[in-house]
């Protein structure tokens, strides 16, 4: 029911940003570091629907397994960035973020649905040496273009859950800031 196209609208600086928002990773699975012949979590260890595991698994998410599953990596939720920004929030480092601000793997199978992984990553320059946005405005900007992919009760969304790769949030930083 949704294409990438199902709200096209221009933020700020971070034009398009809402489209190019991936629905997958189809074009970056082919330059994973994860070895293809990894080791996937069994369905029953993640106590997840079979149909959606196998999904999950079609679309190239038992790629990205066992780097989640380490815990090397945590996907941010949508809407946990989404509520934060609109609290008038700063990111901090992953260290320093709650445990409601990640999606867990069983969390982001669960929510596979339309033909694509929930899963989006997210790039630009740092702002500053120690941190990428000290004063939230990328947050905000990136909070709006979220809103318009992930479903609200009304189910307007693409996704209705969205794990988000966000290096200052989902990587370990170091030294601790």
């Amino acid at each position: 029911r949704c294409g990438m196209g199902c709200h096209a609208q221009e933020y700020d600086d971070l034009a398009g940003l809402a489209g190019a928002i991936s629905s997958g990773l189809e074009e970056t699975r082919a330059e994973a570091i994860i070895p293809a012949n990894a080791e996937a979590e069994p369905a029953t260890d993640l106590g997840v629907d079979e149909t959606k595991l196998t999904k999950w698994r079609k679309l190239g998410g038992g790629d990205l397994e066992p780097v989640l599953a380490s815990g090397a990596v945590a996907l941010l939720d949508a809407q946990w960035i989404i509520s934060h920004a609109e609290a008038g929030g700063v990111l901090a480092h992953r260290q320093a973020l709650p445990k409601e601000a990640f999606l867990s793997l069983a969390d982001l199978v669960e929510a596979t649905t339309y033909g694509s992984l929930p899963v989006a990553a997210l790039s630009y320059p740092w702002l500053t040496k120690d941190h990428p946005d000290p004063r939230g405005a990328n947050l905000a900007r990136v909070a709006r273009a979220l809103k318009a992919l992930v479903a609200e009760v009304d189910g307007d969304g693409c996704f209705t859950r969205l794990g988000i790769f966000w290096d200052f949030g989902s990587l370990h930083q170091h030294p601790d800031p």
